[in-house]
Parts: C-alpha cells; structure tokens; sequence
C-alpha cells in the first residue's frame, strides 16, 4: 500500500512531477576559481596531477557503489543508450524481482557531463583547470520506500 493509499481521506490534493524530483548538492566554494585553486592547493595536488587524482576518486565512488550494490544482492544494470528510460528499466526491474523495501537496482549509464579538465593556456603558458563538456558514468540508485513507495534515491 501506498502513502496515497493509506492516507487517502486526510489528503486534499497532491503534488506531481513530469519524471522526478532531484535534489543536487554543490560545494559552493568549488564554483569558482580560487575555490578550486584553494582545494587543490589544500590536498596538495598539482594540476598536471589532477586527471590521475580525479581518475582515483573516480574509481572509489565507482567501486563503493558497486560493492554496495552487490551487499544488497541487487543488480547493477548497464544501460546501451543514455535515452532508454532510466524509471522504466528500474519498474522492469522490480517487476522481475520484487522488493518492499530497499534497494531495488542500480542503473549505470554514460551521458554528457560538465566536468573539470586541466588545460593548457597557450597565453601565458601554464595549465589552468577549465570546465569540458564531455562523456562521464551516472549511477542511479532507485528504492522501494515503505512510506513513499517508488523513487530514485541517488544519482552519482
């Protein structure tokens, strides 16, 4: 049962999204160009360094999520095309094997991203971090809520 459901004669109406509601965090001080300066600086990473340094990170989040995954005897389902339905695959998912509570799936897909790159000035001769368009991997994470029923919880 639902929370609509169980609910039912106390709501007086209800909110609706097109897909889904996603909520974003930023690490303010890392939007400008001091801040990033600032972090680097502070991790003692050089920027001809920082592909290697971002690639490790990478591989952490990637490696946590898939272990995570795996824990919760859940599958990670790599999807071919960043236009398939991410929600759709996750309903076929649970449809296959249910779940009431917890992690239903994990979707993995490469889409677009705006992502950090050290680049070469040819001004003034240095390397400067600049945002790129370019290839990244999204993780989806989606659940089975008691009170809540179907979301995505997590996109990485």
């Amino acid at each position: 049962m639902n929370i609509l459901e169980q609910y039912n004669k106390k709501i007086n109406g209800e909110f609706s999204f097109f897909d889904r509601m996603i909520i974003k965090g930023h690490i303010f001080g890392f939007f400008s160009i001091s801040g990033k300066k600032h972090f680097l600086s502070y991790n003692d990473i050089l920027l001809k360094d920082f592909g290697k340094y971002a690639q490790n990170v990478t591989e952490q989040i990637c490696d946590h999520i898939k272990k995570y995954t795996e824990n919760k005897n859940r599958p990670l389902i790599y999807l071919t095309s960043s236009k398939t339905s991410k929600e759709a695959a996750a309903l076929e998912e649970l449809k296959r094997s249910p779940v009431y509570e917890g992690l239903i799936c994990t979707l993995s897909v490469v889409e677009y991203c705006s992502t950090l790159q050290p680049i070469m000035n040819k001004e003034v001769g240095k390397l400067e971090l600049k945002n790129v368009n370019r290839k990244c991997k999204y993780y989806y994470l989606y659940f089975m809520d008691k009170a809540f029923g179907f979301i995505l919880s997590l996109e990485v």
